[in-house]
This record gives C-alpha cells, structure tokens and sequence, in this order.
C-alpha cells in the first residue's frame, strides 16, 4: 500500500500545520538581543509555536499542506534543551494509529459542520470530530 509510505510524511507536516501546543511561556534568564528589541533578564517571553511553524522564511508557502515540504525545522516540540521528551513517543503513536487507519480504511468523509474544537487558550485539539468511513 504507497499511503503506508506517505504516513511519516503525514505526522510531520500535521504537526507543522496544526500543532497541538500553540505556546510556550519561558522566562530570560539573561538578556536577549532579538531582531532589534532587548528583553531584559527575568522578563517573560511568550513563544508563539503555531505561529513559528508558519513562518515564511523557514516553510515557503507556509498556509498550504504539503506532505512534501521539508519539516527538518519545525518546532511543535520545542527546540534544544527544552526539546519535548515525549517527543518521539508522541511521533510513534502517530504512526502506528495512522498506518493502522490507512491499511484499514478505504476512503472516509468529515463532517465539516460538526467539528468542535476543545477550548483552551494554547492547546489545539478537537473535542467532535464527526466522521464517516468505508473500510477495505
């Protein structure tokens, strides 16, 4: 099945495209020299993930899904030493699920009218989902 061969593909520009946490808060710990600006040691900074997976000079044609695109640089789960540990967990539950789905599932169709996001101010995710599928 080729689908199977697309699903890391899959995982990863999902997770450029719509990143399940939008931002991250930090504190400098020293001062910042940033595009022109200062932040002062001990202020907070709110980084804005969803936004920096979207950035144009990192991801051309960023509003576009692309399974494609080089992700080599998003930053859904953080970057150095604050790099999510559960990141590659995260990755291979996303692959198995999605692999299993693509082998069993012919076709499917969303119901756009009933999706229902899950309210919170910097986690992305759905709370409905409503969906219809023909099986293999």
């Amino acid at each position: 099945m080729a689908e199977v061969t697309r699903v890391t593909d899959w995982v990863e520009e999902t997770l450029r495209f719509d990143a399940s946490s939008q931002m991250l808060l930090r504190v400098a710990r020293v001062p910042l020299e940033l595009h022109g600006c200062t932040i002062p040691e001990g202020d907070r900074v709110l980084l804005l993930v969803g936004s920096a997976n979207r950035d144009e000079t990192v991801f051309p044609d960023p509003d576009r899904y692309d399974l494609d695109r080089d992700t080599s640089r998003l930053v859904s789960f953080g970057n150095g030493r604050h790099f999510c540990m559960g990141a590659p967990l995260a990755r291979m539950e996303a692959r198995i699920g999605l692999a299993e789905l693509v082998k069993g599932v012919a076709s499917y169709d969303v119901d756009p009218d009933g999706i229902e996001r899950v309210h919170s101010i910097n986690v992305r995710g759905l709370a409905a989902l409503p969906t219809s599928v023909v099986l293999r």
